[in-house]
């Protein structure tokens, strides 16, 4: 979210003398980690308090201070006042009218066109109040999305008797036209707005139901007729450009899409079922995906560790948890980190989820390769022409298999700096899968220089979570010692219309690094037991995942709950 006015209240409260330069830096990186707002850090940091707010802003701008988190708009058609564009321009929104005076919530109140602008499309006299613009943006995305897929659902979009009159050959002249359209189009921005990974559209005996992956968890949002399932599924494989009169095979495709002026791509799989064609969308977000190391939420010493190994000019570095952990945002972050036009990186992929220079014509240095396993394209196959381009670092989307283990390793030998990513509970558990693979001890130890776990746990939501004490089991499973759950605070998630009563906003990564020294060489080389790997890691300073989540736990950044969610009962 654009923060012009945040800025200004971090300027503003600056000028106070209750705030530098390296504070600002942290609360800026702290925004990025757990998706809080500016002001809710300020507030949280004890820097100001949550009524001070208002004070602050009143002396500025000279004008009241409006807190919209208080605020019940029973009345949906004052939104209908004002052009959408034109809220969405000066981040405005109408709060009250009466007689010939509309009260408008601004975050610049002082903006002297928008306030003409207003009153000339209105032609009400405007009465300015100001108000934060992250409260403002919230209402506006929530009410506008949420007020357009109401409207798509309740229009007809194609009767039954059409529905069976459809021929293959027409089908797409009819689901081009609106309102099943509209309906499609509100769907997937609605995904957008709720910052869903995935979209399923799921067809049952009765009725169509629309889920979203929100965080990790699929949640119900819409039902809708049975009778349109046709007409929606069409809609979609048009979209996707796959074969509408084909229903009997799955089938993949791709939309590429703008939405709230941010570049979408959509990945589309179709399956078969006993009630029709189910269909996952993957939500590619360009725009939100952040390229940096430091935006991962790294623990300090982790991420130090994590970057000193970034700098060996060979070896194999890899990343492991399951699926839906991260794993390729951390790879694509450290990619960013290291590219240069002075190296040749490659990346094999299946998919290629987003492009590492889409749009920008004047950098070079990555060329990123689609596997395709169906013609025989496989990572190994791929993998072995890769080391011909002269690469100086390579990517494997995913080791799967002995031969493609094997030739990385031989690459990362050669003196190539491979990163990759596998399926293991911990880093830990990564040397005991590599030697199932019947890798040799003495090449996973002369090749392996790293391999971080990681996982996604939920944030709480900044706005509704609330302090609380916990059994004394669930203390005593944290093995702390007894002085120290007095310096831990625990919240829980308690559910507001910020986090559509949830109590969970965005994620956070959780992560322990295992380095490979000399200790753990000589581990790998005597085939160790995996306790015998944790106790010495542990001694070598690695912060494990459930400790890591711990430390978020004791910042009120996730719940215990999160971490045994994510995390294997034996870890």
């Amino acid at each position: 979210m654009r923060t012009v006015f945040r800025e200004q209240l971090i300027e503003l409260i600056l000028k106070t003398g209750m705030l530098d330069e390296k504070q600002i830096a942290s609360i800026m990186l702290e925004k990025q980690t757990t998706g809080k707002t500016t002001e809710q850090i300020l507030i949280d940091r004890k820097i100001i308090k949550k009524e001070e707010i208002g004070r602050i802003l009143e002396e500025y701008y000279k004008v009241p201070y409006i807190d919209l988190t208080k605020l019940e708009l029973e009345d949906k058609k004052l939104l209908r006042i004002i052009p959408e564009q034109i809220i969405r321009k000066y981040r405005v929104l109408p709060v009250s009218k009466k007689d010939n005076v509309i009260t408008i919530a601004m975050s610049s109140p002082n903006d002297i066109v928008a306030l003409e602008d207003m009153q000339i499309v209105t032609g009400y006299t405007v009465k300015p109040l100001v108000a934060l613009e992250s409260s403002i943006v919230d209402i506006i995305e929530k009410f506008y999305v949420l007020d357009a897929v109401e409207e798509s659902v309740k229009e007809p979009v194609i009767d039954k008797a059409s529905l069976k009159d459809i021929e293959a050959s027409n089908e797409k002249e009819v689901i081009s036209k609106a309102p099943l359209v509209k309906l499609v189009d509100n769907i997937m921005a609605e995904a957008v707005r709720l910052k869903a990974s995935d979209i399923h559209v799921e067809p049952q005996e009765k009725s169509i139901f629309i889920r979203y992956r929100v965080d990790g968890l699929l949640s119900t949002k819409e039902l809708l007729p049975k009778a349109i399932q046709s007409a929606l599924t069409s809609r979609i494989k048009v979209m996707a450009e796959m074969d509408i009169t084909e229903k009997r095979f799955p089938q993949d495709g791709q939309i590429r899409t703008n939405i709230q002026k941010r570049d979408i791509d959509f990945r589309v799989s179709t399956l078969p079922s006993k009630y029709g064609e189910k269909i996952v969308i993957r939500v590619l977000d360009k725009s939100s995906f952040a390229l940096g190391i430091e935006n991962l939420g790294f623990p300090p010493e982790t991420q130090t560790r994590f970057e000193q190994i970034l700098n060996a000019g060979s070896g194999i570095i890899l990343v492991t948890g399951p699926t839906g952990s991260g794993k390729t945002t951390t790879l694509y972050s450290v990619l960013n980190r290291i590219k240069s036009s002075t190296k040749n990186i490659i990346t094999l992929e299946d998919p290629i989820e987003y492009g590492l220079l889409s749009g920008k014509a004047r950098e070079s240095g990555i060329t990123q390769v689609q596997i395709n396993s169906k013609i025989g394209f496989s990572f190994a196959k791929t993998l072995r022409a890769s080391l011909r381009q002269d690469p100086d670092i390579i990517l494997v989307g995913e080791i799967r298999d002995e031969e493609t283990c094997r030739i990385a390793i031989n690459a990362a030998l050669m003196g190539h700096l491979v990163f990759s990513t596998i399926h293991t509970n911990d880093a830990v558990s990564t040397i005991n899968r590599l030697l199932d693979m019947e890798i040799e001890p003495f090449l996973i130890a002369s090749s392996l220089i790293g391999v971080l776990a990681q996982r996604l746990v939920r944030t709480l939501c900044s706005h509704c979570k609330e302090m609380y004490h916990p059994p004394k089991a669930v203390l005593e499973s944290l093995n702390l010692k007894s002085n120290e759950f007095k310096e831990i605070k625990f919240y829980r998630p308690k559910g507001c219309k910020y986090c559509d009563n949830i109590g969970y906003k965005g994620r956070i990564g959780i992560f322990e690094l295992l380095t490979i020294n000399e200790s753990i060489r000589d581990l790998i080389l005597g085939k160790a037991k995996l306790s015998l790997f944790r106790e010495v890691s542990g001694k070598n300073g690695m912060i494990t995942m459930k400790s890591n989540g711990v430390q978020l736990v004791a910042r009120g950044i996730t719940t215990m709950a999160e971490i045994f969610r994510v995390l294997p009962a034996d870890l």
